[in-house]
């Protein structure tokens, strides 16, 4: 496979394995605390990567940049973010959890913005976020039946989706050295550390109940969902840009909706639709090349 194929390959399998985790992630909590379930999730994703890079000749001294990206991924994404979502899923539908998530892209455009300065941010991306803040208010309204766990659990998505989008930027600007397989096996190591720490301070064991469901979700996670995803993330990290490789959150929402519904028969109303497809929209808007927009009209 050549180079030139390679990025736009990664970047459809990404898509289809992390559109597929929101929904698997509602089957691992059945029976088992968050904080725990992806504890463990990730401990089993560290031990495999540690037993990968064992077998790999061994690379050079960890400098300065390759700690800042290791730390960064293990507190901001593999434990700030996702200790967010899996508590989320206790109390919103796996589809309106990764809706929601779709704001990413316009948070790393405002840091590309305003922190690195690495990219412009004009009227049209301005109009974007509005459109998108509107979209999420739509959500979030409170209607009949909203109860004040889901509005919490809403708050912890948008949560996620923040801390995600500041460890994208770190890495950018620090792992352009790092090696793929030490950063992620080191960072899920500390992101599992954490998080199980975290099980043990708030959570009860009494009421786990393990089942063939569950922990195929973990085994599943943990190998497809976080050692392959992850890898092939962090290599796109290196040679796509930042807002660009952000954009993949958009397809999360259409396919993690759909496995939700079809397997799960999570309810959806009008509203959540037309909440995703502002959303959607806003971030299409924002981020969506002008010169792009304009070869598809003229075709």
């Amino acid at each position: 496979m050549s180079p030139d194929s390679v990025v736009p390959a990664l970047y459809a399998l990404i898509c289809l394995i992390w559109g597929s985790t929101w929904l698997v992630i509602k089957i691992g909590l059945e029976g088992v605390p968050p904080f725990l379930g992806a504890g463990l999730r990730f401990a089993l994703g560290a031990a495999v990567l540690a037993a990968l890079t064992a077998a790999r000749e061994p690379g050079a001294p960890l400098d300065r940049d390759d700690k800042i990206a290791i730390w960064s991924s293990g507190l901001l994404s593999f434990t700030l973010s996702y200790a967010c979502v899996y508590w989320a899923e206790q109390y919103i539908s796996s589809g309106l959890t990764a809706i929601l998530y779709c704001t990413m892209p316009l948070v790393v455009a405002l840091l590309s913005r305003f922190w690195t300065r690495a990219e412009t941010l004009s009227s049209r991306k301005i109009g974007g976020i509005l459109v998108a803040m509107l979209g999420t208010l739509l959500l979030f309204w409170p209607g009949r039946g909203v109860t004040r766990g889901q509005l919490l659990g809403m708050a912890s998505a948008l949560v996620s989706a923040a801390a995600a989008a500041v460890n994208l930027v770190m890495l950018k600007r620090h792992s352009r050295r790092t090696d793929i397989f030490r950063l992620n096996g080191y960072a899920m190591a500390i992101g599992a550390a954490c998080l199980l720490c975290l099980s043990a301070l708030t959570e009860s064991y009494g009421s786990v109940a393990w089942s063939r469901a569950n922990v195929s979700a973990i085994v599943y996670l943990a190998l497809v969902g976080s050692v392959t995803a992850f890898l092939s993330y962090t290599y796109l990290v290196k040679v796509m840009d930042a807002t660009k490789l952000s954009m993949i959150t958009l397809i999360f929402p259409l396919i993690a909706v759909a496995l939700g519904c079809a397997f799960l028969h999570e309810q959806t109303t009008v509203r959540t639709w037309l909440g995703m497809a502002t959303v959607l929209a806003g971030v299409a808007l924002a981020l969506v090349p002008p010169e792009l927009l304009l070869a598809r009209r003229v075709r």
